[in-house]
């Protein structure tokens, strides 16, 4: 239902996992309205079926008047764990992979001897404060129920080796057996060419929010501007507002304040939220590609305008720097640096030969790392010796005698 980096990461995963022989099954959050597939499981119809019952009902309508939050994820609890036991007799599932958020993955381990891994998306202690929210007792509770989770996970993976490091100081966790493995990217039908790219335009795809730096884009426009009077920006991506100074901003108050008659110029474009299929023609189009964000664990944004060679600038943050090599396949800003950004994005737009250079190379970087055959099969090696592990360890269990000598069954 709803598009977003892990989404994609599924969708892509899935589809090559299946054309490589496997059975895929995916307990999606909620899933849109008349798509039908028999291996996606839909826990918001399971949530309603449940709370439609009289007696729950009954129950949970009283019990959210007197604390919503723990009704809530009470019912989103049955309705999870009902749902991969469901699953798991249908589909013979032997591994299960889900994400830190919130620690439900620990919900799984507990309910079914399937082991489940881990995968470290975005951990709240490292992308709450990027999006500039309060560390209270709502933070911390989130962030150690997602420890537990990560702690007691049969296996563990991330997207870089930077959001793995700083898992494992932040908890002081060892997590020996916890692997690096990227996120892939669709291959590329058609790249991006020097002749064909508008030389005034800049593209930005992401929320104007704190964490994608959307407010960062526009400032370092407004200085590109200076050098480069004929540049055009285009901004893609939902207003999700932006603290910045005491205030929170619209994108449109933004660009106002910042870049008077910048709107009704068209020199600074927003498109809105676009379908993903809408997305290469853009970036084919635009001279430039800028990644901004304040942090990333690993962003779909930059692997897909690498797959079509597109000359990027990328902030160097998280995990940008372990796929951006500085002046090889791209360019990397100071994180939070609306001076630097500008600079790094003048410079391309004044050497176009170096520009496609840099998206040349990465196009050929993006192929022999991101694409999906290659991810996948570094998942399914990975899978294959969590899943040995936890046989051992079953069979080791079994055979353990009991208190009374005798052997548990």
């Amino acid at each position: 239902m709803y598009p977003n980096g892990i989404v994609t990461y599924v969708s892509i995963l899935t589809e090559q996992l299946k054309l490589q022989g496997h059975k895929t099954t995916i307990l999606a959050d909620a899933v849109a309205e008349g798509y039908q597939d028999p291996t996606v499981y839909d826990l918001h119809e399971v949530r309603m079926s449940i709370s439609r019952k009289p007696v729950n009902r009954a129950i949970y309508g009283l019990w959210r008047r007197l604390a919503a939050h723990p009704a809530n994820s009470h019912l989103y609890r049955r309705a999870l764990v009902s749902t991969l036991r469901r699953a798991i007799g249908a589909r013979k599932i032997e591994i299960v992979e889900m994400e830190e958020t919130y620690g439900w993955a620990r919900w799984l381990q507990e309910a079914t001897l399937v082991p489940v891994c881990v995968r470290l998306h975005g951990p709240w202690f490292q992308v709450g404060p990027a999006l500039g929210f309060a560390v209270d007792e709502g933070f911390r509770e989130r962030v150690e129920q997602e420890r537990r989770a990560i702690q007691n996970a049969a296996a563990v993976t991330a997207p870089s080796r930077d959001i793995l490091e700083k898992t494992r100081a932040f908890y002081g966790l060892e997590l020996g057996d916890a692997e690096v493995i990227p996120n892939p990217t669709e291959p590329a039908t058609e790249h991006w060419r020097l002749d064909r790219a508008d030389p005034r335009r800049v593209l930005f795809i992401g929320r104007f929010d704190r964490l994608k730096g959307g407010d960062l884009v526009i400032d370092a426009f407004a200085r590109v501007l200076q050098e480069v009077p004929e540049a055009r920006l285009w901004f893609v991506g939902p207003d999700r507002g932006c603290g910045t100074n005491g205030r929170t901003w619209t994108i449109e108050e933004y660009v106002r304040d910042r870049l008077p008659d910048a709107l009704e110029s068209k020199r600074v474009e927003w498109l809105g939220p676009q379908p993903f299929s809408a997305l290469a023609s853009l970036r084919r189009q635009a001279f430039v590609s800028v990644i901004c964000s304040v942090y990333e664990t690993f962003p779909n944004t930059v692997i897909e305008s690498l797959a079509l060679g597109c000359p990027i600038v990328a902030a160097n943050v998280g995990g940008i720097p372990e796929i951006v090599r500085d002046d090889v396949n791209g360019l990397l800003h100071r994180a939070s640096d609306p001076v630097d950004l500008a600079s790094k994005i003048i410079r391309l737009m004044k050497a176009p030969k170096m520009a496609a250079a840099l998206g040349q190379q990465g196009a050929i970087d993006c192929q022999r790392a991101y694409y999906p055959e290659v991810i996948t099969a570094r998942t399914v090696d990975f899978y294959r010796r969590v899943i040995e592990r936890a046989q051992a360890r079953q069979k080791s269990d079994k055979d353990q005698p009991s208190k009374t000598g005798r052997i548990d069954s």
